[in-house]
Formats: C-alpha cells, sequence, structure tokens
C-alpha cells in the first residue's frame, strides 16, 4: 500500500484480464493536511503550498533528462514484455509533449525546453541502451520494494517502471516538494502500468503514451488540475489554492473521455485539454505557461542534479 500522503495519479480499475474497465476512472491525489501545507511553505517558488512563477523559471535554455526504463513483466516474461521500440516511442511523445513540437498532438501546449533521452551510460559509466528487463511476477504485481533493488541513482536518471502499477493507469509516489518524500532515494521514481504505455499502445484510449507525460508531470512538480477543487480563480490567491496555477481554469472534479463544451467552477471551461486532466489521450493537448514554470523550478529546486 502506498503512504496516505503519496499522491497516486490516474488510478483505474483493471478486469482480471488486465483489460481497463472505462466506468472505474478514479484518482487519489490527497490534498496536504493544514500541517503538512505550513510545514511545506518555504523559500521555494514551487512548494506545495504555492507558485511564484516569474522571469527565473522562463524555459530559456534547453535541459535534457537521462531516462531508464525498468520492464518488469511477470515470471514466464509474457504480460508486460514490451518491445523496445514501444519504449522508443514513449521517448518520443514525451518529446513532442513536452517541446509543443510543431505538427504533433502537443504543439498546441507550451514548450517546456525540457527534453527526455533513453540513458546511454549506466550509473557505473557503462554504454546502455537505457532499457532494462526482469520477469518476476512479485515485481510485475507492484509489490515489494523493488526500486531498491533496480532503481539507478534516482539523482541522475529519471527511474521509470512498467508493470501493472498496483491496478492504476500510474502513479509517482511522492510529489518533490513533498517534505515527507525521499527525493534522490530509490523509491524515487515513476511508475505506469504497462497498458497505458507506448504509441500505439494496446489499450484505447490510453494508447498515445500520454499517462507517460502526466505522470512525468508530477515526478516534476504538477498538481492535477481539479486538486483540491475550484480553489479561487484571481491572482493571487489562485497561486495558493486549486492547483496553485492561476492560467489553468479552475476545476472541481476530475473527467473522463474527451467532453466538449463541459463547465466547471462558476461557469469557467473544463481544461480537458491539459495533461494533468484524466481525459483520454487524444483529447490531451498541452502544458499552461505556468505549468512550465512550475516544472522548470522543480528541476532546479528539487531535482538540481538531474537534467543536462
Amino acid at each position: 500500500m502506498l503512504p496516505a500522503h503519496a499522491l497516486v495519479s490516474s488510478v483505474l480499475a483493471l478486469f482480471s484480464s488486465e483489460v481497463f474497465s472505462l466506468h472505474a476512472d478514479r484518482c487519489v491525489a490527497p490534498e496536504p493536511a493544514p500541517a503538512l501545507r505550513v510545514a511545506s511553505f518555504t523559500p521555494s517558488d514551487c512548494s506545495l503550498a504555492q507558485t511564484v512563477p516569474g522571469p527565473l523559471w522562463q524555459p530559456t535554455t534547453v535541459r535534457r533528462i537521462p531516462v531508464v526504463v525498468h520492464l518488469i513483466s511477470d515470471t514466464a516474461c509474457a504480460n508486460g514484455n514490451i518491445s523496445d521500440a514501444l519504449v522508443h516511442s514513449q521517448i518520443t511523445v514525451l518529446n513532442e509533449d513536452f517541446r509543443a513540437l510543431t505538427g504533433t498532438p502537443g504543439a498546441a501546449g507550451v514548450d517546456s525546453k525540457l527534453e527526455f533521452f533513453l540513458a546511454t551510460e549506466d550509473p557505473a559509466g557503462n554504454p546502455t541502451t537505457g532499457i532494462q528487463r526482469y520477469c518476476n511476477t512479485t515485481w510485475y504485481q507492484d509489490q515489494g520494494s523493488y526500486w531498491n533493488t533496480l532503481a539507478w541513482d534516482p539523482t541522475r536518471y529519471l527511474n521509470l517502471y512498467t508493470n501493472s502499477a498496483g491496478g492504476s493507469r500510474g502513479y509517482v509516489p511522492f510529489l518533490p516538494a513533498d517534505p515527507s518524500g525521499a527525493v534522490g532515494q530509490p523509491q524515487d521514481r515513476v511508475v505506469i502500468n504497462w497498458l497505458a504505455f507506448g504509441r500505439v499502445g494496446p489499450v484505447v484510449p490510453y494508447h498515445q503514451g500520454r499517462t507517460v507525460t502526466h505522470e512525468v508531470g508530477h515526478y516534476l512538480g504538477l498538481f492535477h488540475t481539479y486538486y483540491a477543487g475550484c480553489g479561487i480563480a484571481t491572482a493571487p490567491d489562485c497561486y495558493t489554492t486549486g492547483d496553485r496555477i492561476c492560467d489553468t481554469a479552475p476545476n472541481v472534479t476530475s473527467h473522463k473521455g474527451c467532453p466538449v463544451g463541459l463547465t466547471s467552477c462558476g461557469g469557467e471551461p473544463v481544461p480537458v485539454q491539459n495533461y494533468m486532466e484524466l481525459t483520454d489521450d487524444a483529447c490531451m493537448t498541452g502544458f499552461t505557461a505556468e505549468q512550465v514554470q512550475r516544472m522548470r523550478c522543480t528541476l532546479a529546486s528539487y531535482r538540481s542534479t538531474l537534467a543536462q
């Protein structure tokens, strides 16, 4: 079981056949307790309690983040056995989405100037493809502390694991600003259900790689757009309520599918196209400018040795 304070993203029930149940889309993202919120009020511009955008966090330089993908299948090496090609497709999707590349589904978003690449050297300096494979049913079922055995230095690599993800589409165990988390420790990771990985993945409508984009957004400090409900829509309070971002529309709850014309929180359009919602992959088209600034702040403040 994940700790109560963990931010677990995109929780989605699975049938025993491991086909997603589209009628059981749920997300567990508890609001920090008042004491934790106060404790997180640090000089950081991207704490749990606040976002402080500004020129310092504008994406003026390209930063490249090495990724090691740990592919965990069952003992028979059957369920969860993802191809190298699908891994490469997922890295391509990340870069399309985080760089808002012209001509891609993410072109409508804001360019974070964050790029991702499969690691070319392991922690000992040896050449690597950045893809690691394991056949272990316990690890495949997302049980046991497998990260203690498998993790590459989390201060230098984004460790991404594929397995059953505990019955969710994916999750991160904590936000980087969470003082009760463990940034840089073996448990610092992104976990993705192998059924929601890559393009084209095996299960529609989560087959375009956006689950990874969403979870890496959490890994870099973003809340769901509906985190803590509507919040206050006007500055400066929108930087300390809701998702701590002012240029995402207030959003009271998560949504699935690809709804059109929905409004929430005083008649504001629901940000169904934002990567930090839970809508279908095909519906998601970008991060906002202030989400990008919060991620750049998180990288500098909490993950300062991760990017090149």
